[in-house]
């Protein structure tokens, strides 16, 4: 996380004696002082967020695909298909060079008739002592036409991979298969403008995504900064789930935040329906400004419901009309950014259907 580098976990005791551990907790502030907000929905969530926040950067990574939102949605041109193509061409290339460890990769199928657009990559895994020598593995690649929006959406396909050897028929049948799935996939990705109650992930606050059952593993992080000019203000909040038998990797990931525990007291918060602890710090160099960090206490492997939600962030109240600055403060902004968190309605349509 950004915000809490060394110099935060070794922060010295003159920095705690101005209030590095002292949050007052105001739920009332915003709404009193009236700062405007927007909500916004992301992943089964929706957040509430001052208006000069706007979403940088969105990842998605589901069973069969992986989408960055933001950079991946794009407008309609005229040459955007051959751009695409270009572009794609350009990614492969390096793979087919002489001197490249994967050199004999081919684009072993293309289709650019089918909605979405695909490009398959075989990747040459044979040569030399390479650990993936006894897989085959192909990359996906896909352009989606949204033709309600007249936009299009990039994304990257599941990279396939399938043991060696394999007769010829075969493989050409268990790559389709698994092309099929994913753009199946691909394809329920929908313009939806929120607020809605649909069932799935929200991708940001005009698209959509739900496959029809319970994904294995949800991952997604979101980045949200400011538009004023050379503002340091952003929100980063990262959601993962582990299935059962994955306990030790969700503590790993759990207990990287921990530390903070020795060094700092904590204020218990709710987001999305779990409770964590929120840590805060004073910035050194703007006293306007805090960091923060907020780490969930309940989660639990197998469980929907309770993913590892792990977020931080930064808030500067100069980024606030001149009449607020001093009526709220970068404590208060936090905790009220951090409650607005609430699982969105209906967005646990398929956990409730699937679970069981």
């Amino acid at each position: 996380m950004k915000g809490f580098s060394v110099a935060f976990f070794l922060c010295g005791a003159a920095l705690l004696m101005q209030g590095c551990t002292h949050m007052e907790k105001d739920n009332n502030a915003m709404m009193t002082n009236k700062v405007q907000t927007q909500k916004h929905c992301f992943g089964r969530y929706q957040i509430e967020l001052p208006d000069y926040m706007f979403m940088r950067s969105g990842n998605y990574w589901f069973d069969n695909f992986h989408l960055e939102i933001v950079h991946s949605l794009k407008a309609n041109r005229p040459s955007i298909e051959e751009d695409w193509l270009y572009y794609i061409k350009s990614i492969i290339e390096p793979d087919m060079r002489k001197n490249s460890i994967n050199y004999g990769s081919a684009i072993s199928h293309q289709d650019m008739k089918s909605n979405p657009r695909v490009i398959v990559e075989y990747l040459n895994t044979t040569i030399g002592d390479s650990s993936l020598a006894d897989i085959y593995v192909f990359r996906t690649f896909y352009l989606k036409k949204v033709t309600d929006r007249n936009e299009w959406l990039l994304l990257n396909g599941k990279t396939i991979e399938l043991s060696r050897p394999m007769p010829e028929n075969q493989l050409a049948q268990q790559v389709q298969h698994q092309l099929d799935a994913q753009m199946d996939d691909i394809n329920k990705i929908t313009y939806k403008p929120y607020p809605h109650y649909a069932p799935g992930f929200c991708l940001n606050n005009e698209y959509h995504y739900y496959p029809g059952r319970l994904e294995k593993n949800e991952s997604y992080s979101l980045y949200w900064h400011s538009k004023r000019k050379g503002s340091k203000t952003f929100l980063s909040i990262a959601v993962e789930t582990y299935l059962k038998g994955e306990e030790a990797k969700m503590e790993s990931r759990v207990s990287k935040g921990k530390l903070l525990q020795l060094f700092f007291p904590s204020t218990t918060i709710e987001v999305g329906g779990m409770k964590g602890e929120l840590y805060t710090s004073r910035d050194k160099t703007n006293p306007s400004a805090r960091e923060f960090q907020w780490i969930p206490s309940n989660v639990e492997t197998g469980n929907h419901m309770k993913p590892l939600i792990k977020i931080s962030g930064r808030f500067d109240t100069r980024d606030l009309p001149p009449e607020l600055r001093d009526k709220i403060s970068g404590e208060e902004l936090a905790i009220w950014v951090l409650e607005s968190i609430k699982m969105r309605k209906g967005a646990d349509e398929d956990i409730q259907m699937f679970t069981h």
